[in-house]
């Protein structure tokens, strides 16, 4: 036993020997940018940093990205005139966390990957960033990219009152944005788009190698809202615009799953418009305004590519267009589209779809009905089922079973498709209630980013602030903690993926762990704040 707590011991000082955990405030942080190797973390403290975050050739590894991290809203970035708040240059496994971007109303970006000659980055995870005071103008972006990029994880940010939320991919067509997942984010009060992602010119992938690939974007349980700060006439945007990919080569298999998340207000544009490979379900949609010649959900030719593979199901819409609910516009007839299971309440609800089926419709002012609180103020508004509304005969799901998320509802519960709509279910909503915030995850479902360990458990969330939590998968089993001198400080027994480990009377920094299952033996380290 002795040996076995030697090689052990051994074995974690090895582990922690290949990555640094480093402090740092506002008057020394730069200096420690050009030393971060793969596995480092670099924790920033609280404070005004008045300079920008300039990474230039920060490249972790996999398995061990590099971390550049603050302490949340109490770790501000100021906005300066001369550059972009924070900076991304051939920067790949990189994770930038808990900060706030501050921009003074500054004409500048908050997040940008460079449009400079020959850049590009990939696997960059943006998350809970707090974005403000970026809407100097329309082309002011909260996190935008000019260069190609390809697998960008972009979550639970809150970006306010930019001039533009996110633009991902460079305006001609260039420089694409690839394999992206953006969720649990809150966009609230853009002058233009809460959200747009650009088109994609043929040929634009087979440039790089990396995006030499077919793929798919995934955009999901975010809140997208607008609000009279809106630009209007030809300024006016949608809350989400995604634009198509390729036609030919790379990229034209390429599609979009859009689910889960809440559209609520544009009172200039449409709440949702695009164009190619799309799959968009499960979300909710609400507009009390009423933009003059704009329907709510337009799916439309844009820059040259007509709508190809569109799957529009279980989503529920209640908004006041008077020109209408959800629109399909001359798509390519070489390809089919759906609109199936879908509750809509509004004026003209579906139109032009060939091949509809199950969907329950109606007019805007005639939802009190089927809704537990059809209001127009957002702190009362529940639009989950009244009992016995919303429901009939099961709809055939053969043609979703490849989405992602296809059998469950907005609220993550398994789908019963007799229902129609984003919800399945009745009488009392115990999901997220609607709000301007960001979405939460569902009990159980605690972690965002799991950190995978050798070869295949998980845990989640790391860094951790009071509890860390191993999948379900791996239940149950065996935790041990260890400090960073290698003495075991806490042992536990998991039966419940429901179950955590609490650390929050532990000292930060670095713990060790091994999770023992039957007679595998999984380990990693975990960061505690």
């Amino acid at each position: 036993m002795k040996l076995k707590f030697l090689l052990l011991l051994t074995f974690l000082i090895a582990k922690a020997s290949e990555a640094k955990w480093i402090n740092a405030d506002a008057t020394n942080y730069k200096g420690f940018l050009s030393t971060l190797t793969a596995g480092d973390t670099l924790l920033l403290a609280a404070g005004n940093y008045t300079n920008n975050l300039s990474l230039n050739t920060i490249n972790g590894a996999a398995a061990k990205p590099i971390v550049i991290m603050g302490s949340g809203n109490n770790t501000v970035f100021q906005g300066q005139s001369c550059c972009n708040t924070v900076s991304l240059t051939k920067c790949s496994y990189l994770v930038i966390k808990n900060l706030k971007l501050d921009g003074l109303n500054q004409v500048i970006d908050a997040v940008k990957a460079e449009g400079t000659t020959d850049n590009w980055t990939h696997h960059i995870t943006l998350e809970y960033l707090t974005i403000i005071n970026y809407g100097a103008s329309q082309q002011n972006v909260g996190i935008s990219t000019k260069c190609p990029v390809w697998n960008w994880v972009i979550r639970k940010n809150k970006i306010v009152g930019a001039g533009t939320g996110l633009y991902l991919g460079n305006s001609d067509g260039t420089k694409p944005f690839v394999n992206g997942i953006i969720e649990y984010n809150y966009v609230a009060n853009t002058i233009g788009y809460s959200m747009e992602i650009k088109h994609q010119l043929n040929g634009q992938r087979e440039l790089l190698p990396e995006t030499s690939v077919n793929g798919k974007t995934i955009i999901r349980h975010n809140v997208f809202t607008k609000d009279e700060t809106s630009s209007t006439g030809g300024n006016a945007r949608p809350n989400l615009l995604v634009g198509g990919f390729a036609t030919s080569g790379f990229g034209s298999q390429d599609y979009y799953e859009i689910y889960g998340n809440f559209f609520y207000n544009n009172p200039v544009e449409a709440l949702f418009q695009g164009t190619g490979n799309i799959m968009l379900y499960q979300n909710i949609f609400v507009n009390h305004f009423d933009p003059s010649g704009y329907r709510a959900i337009y799916i439309t030719p844009h820059n040259g590519v007509s709508p190809q593979d569109v799957k529009v199901f279980h989503n529920t819409v209640w908004v006041a267009n008077s020109s209408g609910a959800v629109r399909l516009y001359n798509p390519n007839t070489s390809y089919k589209q759906y609109c199936y299971g879908n509750a809509v309440f509004a004026t003209a609800a579906i139109t032009n779809f060939t091949d509809t089926l199950d969907n329950i419709t109606g007019p805007f002012a005639n939802t009190g009905n089927y809704f537990l609180s059809a209001t127009s103020a957002i702190n009362t508004l529940d639009l989950y089922p009244k009992s016995g509304q919303l429901k009939g005969t099961s709809t055939p799901n053969t043609l979703f079973t490849n989405a992602t998320n296809f059998n469950k509802d907005f609220n993550q519960d398994s789908y019963d498709w007799t229902y129609r709509g984003a919800y399945s279910g009745c009488c009392t909503n115990k999901g997220w209630k609607l709000q301007l915030d960001t979405i939460s995850k569902p009990k159980g479902n605690v972690g965002i980013e799991p950190i995978t360990l050798e070869p295949e458990a998980v845990i989640f969330p790391n860094p951790v602030i009071s509890s860390f939590f191993v999948q379900k998968n791996v239940i149950p089993c065996s935790v041990e903690v260890y400090d960073f001198s290698g003495i075991l400080t806490l042992k536990q027994e998991l039966t419940s993926s429901y179950d955590g480990i609490d650390l929050v009377n532990k000292p930060q920094g670095i713990y060790f762990i091994t999770i023992k299952k039957g007679n595998q033996l999984f380990r990693n380290k975990i960061i505690k704040l």
